[in-house]
């Protein structure tokens, strides 16, 4: 019997990557954390959903991904209030997270996705992929997993009962649903609560409100024991496994179509405007 083809990064051998790399594979790279989430699910949400979503992606689409190891721990310090929680600075988990997709680029992956699990990280994972590209010729692209649910602009309405804006945006309808799908077993629905964020209870006006799916014009990250009670930021109690299933359907199916488009994503030269070639060099990125 045939075997099937791997996707896993670490499952392959050396002259296996080399390979892969030269059939031009897409690398799916999950980025997490480790953190509260809530008195009703583990720590590992962020880590699970990232890495659910990357290798169920990786087995409808062997032929064009291979999903690489998680980085599970993330840009945290603001929830450290809460017991449990693994923070890496920023500079370096920027460096890091670099250095990996700098790696992977050297061997020959020239499409890299972050696929991130953490709110809290996605500034840096940004700025780690703008660097990549600018220091390597890869192109890496990131996103926070939920993102995918925009595509659809008729999907989020499909299942939420949330209020917005605030019902959605940690251990809330969305991660829990799907934790329920994927792992529904370790979580302690009978502690589930309710809590949203005092600054959306004014509904979406002013400057400052925010939920999973949207915001106000003014970003303003606080420690979030200032704004939340027991580490929940929505409306977990509303939360099912079917939901679940249907928003990782949803994510999966958007990445997996991502990586069709960004496989075969050209790469456009630069072009330097100066009348006289700069005699130096270009500054830190």
């Amino acid at each position: 019997m045939e075997k099937s083809e791997k996707f896993v990064y670490a499952d392959l051998t050396w002259p296996e990557i080399d390979e892969a790399a030269q059939r031009k594979k897409v690398i799916l790279l999950p980025v997490g954390s480790t953190e509260q989430h809530g008195p009703h699910l583990p720590l590992d949400v962020d880590n699970l959903i990232a890495t659910s979503i990357c290798m169920e992606s990786g087995r409808r689409a062997p032929d064009k991904i291979l999903v690489a190891p998680t980085i599970p721990y993330g840009y945290n310090i603001h929830a450290l209030d809460y017991p449990g929680t693994i923070h890496v600075s920023h500079q370096a988990y920027l460096e890091f997270c670099l250095s990996v997709c700098k790696s992977l680029a050297y061997h020959g992956f020239k499409r890299i996705v972050i696929v991130n699990g953490h709110g809290g990280n996605s500034g840096l994972l940004e700025f780690v992929g703008r660097r990549a590209i600018l220091e390597t010729d890869a192109l890496v692209a990131t996103f926070m997993w939920w993102n995918m649910l925009r595509v659809d602009p008729n999907f989020i309405s499909s299942f939420r009962e949330s209020v917005f804006p605030g019902g959605t945006g940690h251990a809330c309808e969305v991660e829990t649903s799907v934790y329920l799908h994927l792992a529904g077993d370790k979580a302690h629905m009978d502690r589930a609560k309710d809590y949203i964020a005092w600054y959306n209870r004014q509904g979406a006006k002013g400057f400052q409100w925010g939920d999973a799916f949207g915001g106000g014009p003014v970003t303003l990250m606080e420690w979030t024991s200032t704004f939340i009670e027991d580490g929940t930021f929505g409306q977990s109690t509303l939360a099912t496994a079917e939901k679940g299933r249907r928003i990782f359907e949803e994510a999966v199916t958007r990445v997996v179509q991502f990586v069709e488009e960004f496989q075969n994503r050209p790469s456009r030269p630069r072009v330097d405007h100066h009348s006289a070639p700069p005699t130096s060099p270009l500054p830190d990125a």
